[in-house]
């Protein structure tokens, strides 16, 4: 059960309307002396000891302290000096084990000039996974504490004395001071991430929003994206149909909230939306093989992956929704398809970042008999990370790489398997120690015959990709026929009492979806115009 410690230092005796502002200094570790990773080199940190066995971790952009139950000290900030006004503190942080911990111990105490020599107001120790790592506590107006130092302490307690001291991590803390008299801005939270199909119903979730002042919300949802309507943009949870998208495709919502007053800064939601009939399974790496360790973050023993190695002898692993794939890792791979005799194009497209001194992540399109461990490459692409070693950038941001390869019927590949690799490749420093995250990947396929090989129930559909004139053959009258762009949109519609044809030559070149209205109901079909 989570909780959150509350404790007023004095109770309030009336009720009052708090105004905020954060006062925690450098609350992600970003700011840190170049060369030094002890917490002596963070700016506005302190720890009463001079080699302590705790530092920090990353760079500013992603960076974390770790502390040490051995240093037998806190490390704190001076955050405030306690005003003669009443006030309201509001302590967030993140925690993780590193090693062996046993308890977060979060105190606010107070000191005079001399730092070093504090008075306890208030503590808890938190359990990681159970409770919300938040301490919350206040002063009245005219309190014994005004003119005070205040400060925020952290340490951790040891879970097994046995196995010796714990190491645990923390990082993005925050504290909120509330005074009377303003009004608090809300809070928006647009809910988690999604994954979803091509054509799935999508609900978008802003019940987390949240107003200090318990103000009733009213909701702003914004989509940017054309074709994509949600259905009521002030309502807490709208919904939209997800596009029948060709490719792996990321859409973006942004939400405000507004108390009545004041609007809460915009937030986004991410929703990944992969093609209804993508070839790649466990794209989002989330199944793992039946019967294997839920704990296990071997690339072993994610579903449908292979790679050609001894378990032991793996460096990257499962995380999440991702992979870590090391360089010295051989590639991983995925048997999506068994070729045929037809001209066929496969669009790959996935997500992926430098985690450490990643230059690229390749591609590679091969094929094999039915030892899929003896492959044959016949296409592969460099997708670089955009690192720079040299000038200290071994990481980067996740970004999109796409590659297309065409097979034709007459390349003499029908009846072999084949097969998507992703290989790791570091940057030359001699070491061959890059890491790479790869995630959200997806394959589609897509017969490029000038006659579709998709017969329909008795409808064919040719040519397909078609420049003037798409004709219909079909054993049932066609009333209407509806063009849909591949984000939906109607381009164009044309109904009659038994269409064999369609004049497509005003539209612009891309991929559509058209809708056919027969007796005997509605059949859908991808078109290319070209």
């Amino acid at each position: 059960m989570k909780k959150v410690f509350t404790s007023f230092i004095v109770l309030f005796s009336v009720l009052m309307i708090y105004g905020q502002e954060d006062v925690i200094k450098n609350g992600g570790f970003e700011l840190g002396e170049d060369g030094v990773e002890t917490i002596a080199g963070l700016a506005d940190w302190h720890m009463d000891k001079d080699a302590p066995g705790s530092g920090w971790w990353g760079d500013a952009l992603d960076r974390h302290v770790t502390l040490t139950s051995d240093d037998s000290t806190t490390m704190y900030q001076v955050v405030d000096v306690i005003s003669i006004d009443s006030v309201l503190y509001d302590l967030t942080f993140w925690a993780g084990d590193s090693w062996n911990t046993g308890k977060v111990v979060v105190v606010a105490s107070t000191s005079d000039a001399d730092t070093s020599i504090r008075t306890t107001l208030v503590t808890d120790t938190l359990e990681i996974g159970v409770d919300d790592m938040a301490l919350s506590f206040g002063f009245s107006e005219n309190s014994a504490y005004v003119g005070k130092n205040l400060i925020v302490e952290f340490t951790c307690t040891v879970l097994n004395v046995v196995d010796g001291g714990a190491w645990t991590n923390f990082d993005d803390i925050a504290m909120i001071k509330r005074l009377p008299g303003v009004n608090n801005p809300p809070s928006a939270n647009a809910g988690p991430d999604q994954t979803v199909e091509g054509g799935d119903l999508v609900t978008l979730d802003g019940s987390g929003s949240s107003d200090p002042d318990d103000d009733p919300l009213t909701y702003n949802w914004i989509s940017t994206f054309p074709g994509i309507v949600l259905s009521d943009v002030n309502a807490v949870d709208p919904t939209f149909t997800a596009p029948d998208v060709t490719e792996l495709s990321f859409y973006s919502f942004a939400l405000y909230v507004n108390d009545g007053e004041v609007n809460s800064d915009t937030v986004l939601t991410n929703v990944t939306v992969t093609p209804a009939g993508e070839l790649i399974r466990n794209g989002d790496f989330s199944e793992r093989v039946p019967g294997s360790d839920p704990a296990s973050t071997s690339l072993k023993d994610v579903m449908h992956w292979n790679i050609d190695e001894l378990r032991d002898s793996l460096s990257g692993g499962i995380w999440g929704p991702m992979v870590t794939l090391a360089s010295f890792d051989p590639t991983l791979y995925q048997v999506v398809d068994v070729l045929e005799n037809v001209d066929v194009t496969y669009s790959l497209t996935f997500s992926a970042r430098s985690s450490w001194n990643s230059h690229s992540v390749n591609t590679i399109v091969s094929v094999s008999e039915a030892d899929s461990s003896l492959r044959t490459e016949i296409a592969s692409a460099e997708n670089l990370m955009g690192i720079d070693p040299p000038g200290g950038i071994n990481t980067s941001a996740y970004a999109v790489f796409k590659q297309t390869t065409a097979i034709p019927a007459l390349a003499g590949l029908a009846g072999k398997k084949l097969i998507i690799e992703f290989d790791n490749v570091a940057y030359d420093d001699g070491n061959d120690d890059g890491w790479c995250e790869i995630e959200f990947v997806s394959l589609v396929k897509e017969v490029t015959s000038g006659v579709s090989s998709d017969r329909l129930n008795g409808l064919t559909i040719y040519p397909n990709p078609a420049s003037t004139v798409l004709h219909l053959n079909s054993d049932r009258a066609v009333s209407r026929v509806n063009i849909y762009s591949i984000l939906g949109s109607l381009k164009k519609s044309v109904a009659g009492n038994d269409i064999t044809r369609v004049n497509v030559e005003e539209l612009t070149p891309g991929l559509y979806i058209i809708s056919l209205t027969t007796d005997q109901g509605v059949v859908n079909h991808k078109v290319q115009i070209k």
